[in-house]
C-alpha cells in the first residue's frame, strides 16, 4: 500500500525501483527520490544514517569497531544483540559522546569533539535581531522601505540595514551621487515613525576593476555601514580578482563584504579567488564577512565558516532580499552558519540594537591593520 501510493504519487515522472522495502522515483523537477520502510526499532538507527554523510558514517563505524560493536542504518549491535536506543540522542550516549547536531555530520572533526565534549553550541533563528543587505524600489526591490520595516518588525526583527545599489550598477537603478540625500531622507523618515525599530542607513557599493569603490569617501561618511561587492568582470584572474577585493577592504568605510565568491548556485560559477586570502585580509582590515541567504547564492560557503571563525572574523547572515517573500530567506544563511560550526557570538547581527549601533561605530575607527 505505502509503496503502492509512493510511485503513483501525481509529482513523479518515473519509477526507477520499487519494492517491499525501498522505491525510487524521479520528479517531474528532475529531482530523485528514495523511501524505506522499516520497523519501529530502527527508526534512530536509519534517521542517523541518512542525516549523515558518507564519511561520517564510515568513521561512525569505525568508532563502534572500536567497542567490538557493528553499527549499520538498521541498528547497533553488540555480538548479535541489538542495543537498545530510542532515538538519536542515546546511540550517542552508548559511545559516551555529546550529541551531534545533523549538520556537523560531515567527518570534519565532529566525532572527536563530541567525545572530548566541545562541540560548538550552533546558531539559531531566533538569535538573529536584525537583517542587514536588502533592496527597495530606490534601486531593483519590489518593496517600500516603509512596508520593509512594517514586515521585518512582523517577523520580530529590532533592526534592519537597507543596502540599496551603488550608482555603477545602472542595471539596477543604482543610486546616484545627486540622489544620496534624498536616499538618507527617505530612511530618517521612515525612522522618525518606528520609534522602536531602527533603520541603520547602509549602501551596496561595487568594487571597481582597480578595487576602489564606486562613491567618495565623503558620500560614503554618510552612511552607517557600507557593503561592498563585485558585480561586474568576473573573469579576472584569481591573483587580480583577490588583490581587487582586498583593495576594496582596505577602504575606511567599508564595513562587510558580501557575497565574497559571486556564485549564483545552477547559473555561473564563483569568480576564481584566492578565498583564505580574502578571509586573511578580513582579519586584517577589520571587515566582516557576509553569508549571503538567497537560496541562489549560499555564499560565503560553509567549508570556509569555521576558518573565518578562527582568524577572528565576524560575520553577517544577510537575505539579499528584493522582496518582502525575500526575508525569510535569511533562515538558510542561518543553516549555513550551523553546517559551517557557528555559534551566536560569531554573527554580528546577533547583537541588541544599541549594541549594533556601537559596533558600527566602532568599525569606522578600527580600520588600520592589526
Amino acid at each position: 500500500m505505502l509503496m503502492d501510493f509512493f510511485t503513483g504519487i501525481k509529482q513523479a515522472a518515473q519509477v526507477i525501483a520499487k519494492g517491499e522495502t525501498k522505491s525510487t522515483i524521479r520528479l517531474k523537477s528532475g529531482i530523485s527520490v528514495d523511501i524505506r520502510a522499516i520497523k519501529d526499532f530502527q527508526y534512530p538507527y536509519a534517521q542517523h544514517h541518512f542525516t549523515g554523510s558518507k564519511e561520517h558514517n564510515t568513521a561512525m563505524r569505525s568508532l563502534a569497531k572500536k567497542y567490538d560493536m557493528k553499527m549499520n542504518e538498521y541498528g547497533l549491535f553488540n555480538g548479535d544483540e541489538p542495543v537498545v536506543c530510542k532515538n538519536e540522542r542515546e546511540i550517542f550516549e552508548v559511545f559516551g559522546m555529546d550529541y551531534i547536531e545533523p549538520e556537523l555530520r560531515e567527518n570534519t572533526g565532529e566525532i572527536q569533539a563530541a567525545l572530548n565534549k566541545t562541540l560548538p553550541r550552533l546558531l539559531k533563528e531566533e538569535d538573529i535581531r536584525g537583517l542587514f543587505h536588502f533592496h527597495t524600489i530606490l534601486s531593483d526591490g519590489n518593496m517600500s522601505l516603509e512596508s520593509a520595516v512594517q514586515e521585518l518588525k512582523r517577523l520580530g526583527f529590532k533592526y534592519c540595514g537597507i543596502a540599496d545599489h551603488s550608482k555603477t550598477a545602472f542595471y539596477a537603478g543604482g543610486i546616484k551621487d545627486g540622489d544620496i540625500q534624498s536616499y538618507l531622507e527617505e530612511i530618517d523618515r521612515v525612522n522618525s515613525l518606528n520609534p522602536y525599530f531602527k533603520v541603520f542607513k547602509g549602501i551596496e557599493s561595487d568594487i571597481l576593476s582597480d578595487g576602489s569603490l564606486d562613491y567618495s569617501d565623503e558620500i560614503l561618511s554618510g552612511f552607517d555601514f557600507v557593503i561592498i561587492a563585485i558585480h561586474s568582470q568576473f573573469n579576472m584572474a584569481e591573483k587580480q580578482m583577490t588583490s581587487r577585493i582586498i583593495k576594496g577592504m582596505q577602504n575606511r568605510f567599508a564595513t562587510i563584504l558580501a557575497h565574497p565568491t559571486g556564485r549564483l548556485l545552477l547559473s555561473r560559477d564563483p569568480y576564481t579567488v584566492n578565498i583564505t586570502e580574502i578571509i586573511d585580509a578580513a582579519s586584517e582590515y577589520n571587515v566582516d564577512l557576509e553569508i549571503n541567504s538567497s537560496p541562489f547564492r549560499l555564499d560565503l560557503d560553509w567549508r570556509y565558516c569555521r576558518y573565518a571563525r578562527d582568524k577572528g572574523v565576524k560575520m553577517f547572515i544577510d537575505p539579499d532580499a528584493h522582496s518582502i517573500e525575500g526575508f525569510e530567506e535569511f533562515k538558510f544563511g542561518v543553516n549555513i552558519a550551523r553546517k559551517g560550526w557557528l555559534e551566536k557570538k560569531d554573527i554580528a547581527n546577533t547583537l541588541e540594537t544599541d549594541k549594533m549601533s556601537d559596533y558600527l561605530k566602532q568599525k569606522r575607527i578600527i580600520k588600520t591593520p592589526k
